[in-house]
């Protein structure tokens, strides 16, 4: 569809292919459809989309949402000794099959918006190569501040005590584009590299040269402080 903002001008004629997964689908300018948000895996899906109110789009946020659950599934997961998994807060809850969406909304906020929910019910049942990494569960709890803001010091609690600091973190885009570039680079900066930013960054030129960064139209470019470019 030429100048629909979701395609970035692409139009049949670039591409084709076969439209399965209608129940995702958006409108032209950005907004769902009638159809629910409820498709996917409960276990990795953000908790808002598991919820009764309606939301008027789905967003890269819950993306992001999505990436931070198998992040952590991953984590958890032991891979010798399966009953050991089973028993562990994580699939106790999301694997019983009697586990209804709204209960899977509680827990995953429970764990999730709390800090010290999360690292007593998530990250001290991560197996040891990754609770003991300090530097990816620093990672991991940059991006659970972003993703769930909430109050707390990580360095305290590292060391042993939990100190309050309030740094909560807004994106206001309609696509929660600034959310994700956030996520992406604490991953990036995890991983010493930086493809993540510099993709995105690449997205944003090309947006910007095109004249179809979206404003307007429902998306926001935003300008980052620490732009990532290559060779710098």
């Amino acid at each position: 569809m030429e100048g629909c903002v979701l395609t970035e001008g692409l139009t049949y004629e670039d591409r084709s292919g076969t439209l399965i997964d209608w129940n995702l689908c958006f409108n032209a300018d950005g907004t769902s459809s009638d159809r629910s948000f409820r498709s996917g895996t409960p276990a990795f899906m953000a908790p808002v989309l598991l919820d009764d109110e309606k939301i008027p789009r789905r967003t890269l946020g819950h993306d992001m949402e999505s990436f931070f659950a198998v992040i952590i599934w991953v984590a958890t997961f032991t891979y010798d000794d399966e009953a050991a998994f089973q028993v562990k807060p994580l699939a106790d809850i999301l694997l019983d099959q009697r586990t209804a969406p709204k209960h899977i909304i509680y827990a995953k906020r429970s764990w999730f918006e709390n800090p010290e929910g999360f690292w007593k019910s998530i990250v001290e049942y991560f197996e040891p190569v990754y609770r003991e990494d300090i530097g990816f569960l620093k990672c991991l709890f940059k991006l659970r501040e972003i993703l769930y803001p909430g109050t707390f010091d990580l360095n305290a609690l590292l060391s042993g005590g939990l100190d309050k600091n309030d740094q909560k973190t807004g994106d206001a885009g309609p696509m929660k584009e600034g959310l994700f570039r956030q996520c992406m680079k604490e991953i990036d900066d995890y991983l010493g590299e930086t493809k993540g930013c510099y993709e995105m960054e690449q997205i944003g030129r090309r947006r910007a040269a095109e004249g179809t960064d979206g404003r307007g139209a429902g998306m926001e470019r935003e300008e980052d402080e620490g732009e990532v470019v290559p060779g710098q």
